[in-house]
């Protein structure tokens, strides 16, 4: 028995198919990651966003008292109840939140933003007294020396200050959600 073999005919192809193909597959990679860096654009806007609205919030919020101040040169904030009252109300004003907690520019942030924490520094000589916030609104108090504290964000405390951290839902790319944090610490110098 004799084989035969077969030659199996070469196909044709058009002069430029294949570099038409490869020009798509270009124009494809191309195309996701330039929507890859618009939307990395897209989150550092909102966390400039953020962070200059939680700067702006705590400043209101630092409101020291002129009193103790007066008396013996301590740079403190009084009140803890109250400075967080007055950093809700700058928050919700610098966000430009509604009642639910909710922005009105609904490109960067989409889910409702809620305060994760709130921590008063006071700072007199080495001591460091500390307010944190609990989950049911009421302050817990406690000591620490100077040099020894640092914030949630992992900044040294260094003076009078207030530290608060938000949270808030994020849309990207292709129907994905998830929440996002930004801290930010705020600090009041005392200077001769």
């Amino acid at each position: 028995m004799t084989l035969k073999r077969k030659e199996f005919p070469q196909l044709s192809t058009e002069s430029g198919q294949i570099g038409w193909s490869m020009g798509l597959w270009l124009l494809l990679f191309l195309g996701v990651l330039l929507s890859t860096c618009l939307q990395v654009d897209v989150y550092k806007a909102t966390a400039r966003y953020l962070e200059d609205a939680l700067a702006a919030s705590n400043l209101a919020a630092a409101v020291i008292d002129i009193e103790e101040y007066g008396i013996s040169h301590t740079v403190r904030i009084a009140s803890p109840e109250e400075a967080y009252g007055r950093y809700g109300v700058a928050l919700k004003g610098n966000l430009g939140l509604d009642d639910n907690g909710y922005c009105a520019n609904k490109d960067l942030i989409t889910g409702p933003v809620r305060t994760a924490r709130f921590i008063v520094y006071n700072v007199e000589g080495n001591n460091v007294e500390i307010f944190e916030m609990n989950t049911d609104g009421t302050f817990q108090k406690r000591q620490s020396e100077l040099g020894m504290i640092y914030t949630p964000g992992g900044e040294p405390v260094e003076a009078t200050g207030i530290y608060s951290e938000i949270e808030c839902g994020i849309d990207g790319m292709f129907g994905t959600h998830f929440t996002a944090k930004k801290g930010k610490l705020v600090e009041v110098y005392h200077t001769e």
